[in-house]
């Protein structure tokens, strides 16, 4: 990592907090990642038209993150483009999403739900143990108290999604 890569991140992630004793905090630091992510991903233009079409970032129904999410994205653009956050539930058509959150909750939900997804241009952030291989592309997990954030560099490109090289720098990278 580079010397103005600790301060790029800071800024970046809006010096998120040590998690130790913040425990109530910890969506709105995970809600604030998945912000930034969406700022640093690039969507084919099949999937997210330049111009000023929303960006949808869909939650499962009861998810714990729905709150955060809904509170930290509310009124946020990612370049012309509004976010805007859909509650859906798993047995629901994904083609409107451009983000799905899966949550923590379990790998066999979400791999059934990345099956729907894979290969069409959406960002999928995760916060399992790992990855539900092939098709995880984003992982939020806790390290030292700190969040982190792990990327699967094939997944993304296999699904067209364009990273910014800043945010690469400051993953930790799967191993294939």
């Amino acid at each position: 990592m580079n010397r103005g890569a600790p301060l790029f991140a800071a800024l970046l992630f809006g010096l998120a907090p040590a998690l130790a004793g913040a425990e109530s905090s910890v969506p709105a630091v995970k809600a604030a990642f998945v912000y930034n992510f969406i700022k640093l991903v690039s969507w084919p233009e099949q999937r997210l038209a330049a111009g000023s079409g929303p960006v949808q970032v869909c939650v499962i129904k009861g998810d714990e993150m729905e709150p955060a999410l809904r509170q930290t994205l509310a009124g946020k653009v990612a370049g012309t483009h509004p976010i805007q956050v859909a509650t859906i539930k798993e047995d629901d058509n994904l083609a409107q999403c451009h983000v799905l959150y899966l949550g923590a909750r379990g790998n066999a939900r979400n791999a059934a739900l990345m099956a729907k997804v894979s290969g069409r241009g959406v960002l999928l952030v995760d916060e399992g143990s790992r990855f539900t291989w092939p098709d995880g592309m984003i992982r939020l997990f806790q390290e030292q108290n700190r969040m982190r954030f792990e990327l699967n560099l094939e997944s993304l490109e296999r699904s067209g999604l364009k990273v910014d090289p800043r945010l690469i720098r400051l993953a930790r990278i799967a191993a294939p």
